[in-house]
């Protein structure tokens, strides 16, 4: 076997760093669309929740959204983990 070229190989630390960063972005968006919807349910934001989009309220839409932007962002976390 001949030896790998390590010269063109990025440093540990970059890489590490990386996905860090990936990894807490993701779920930074996660919990500010997790928070977001559950201020929209707030009685303060009424007028927001019960307008309607799509033919439903716009409060029940986006906590019905929670889980398919989970889906979508494990899905990248996954395509990113490779």
């Amino acid at each position: 076997m001949s030896d790998p070229d390590i010269s063109s190989a990025p440093p540990p630390l970059a890489g590490m760093r990386r996905k860090v960063l990936v990894n807490f972005g993701l779920f930074s968006l996660f919990f500010f669309f997790y928070l977001g919807a559950a201020v929209i349910q707030t009685p303060s934001c009424k007028s927001l929740a019960t307008q309607q989009v799509l033919g439903m309220p716009f409060g029940l839409l986006v906590s019905l959204m929670i889980f398919p932007v989970s889906w979508l962002l494990i899905v990248i976390w996954f395509k990113k983990a490779r």
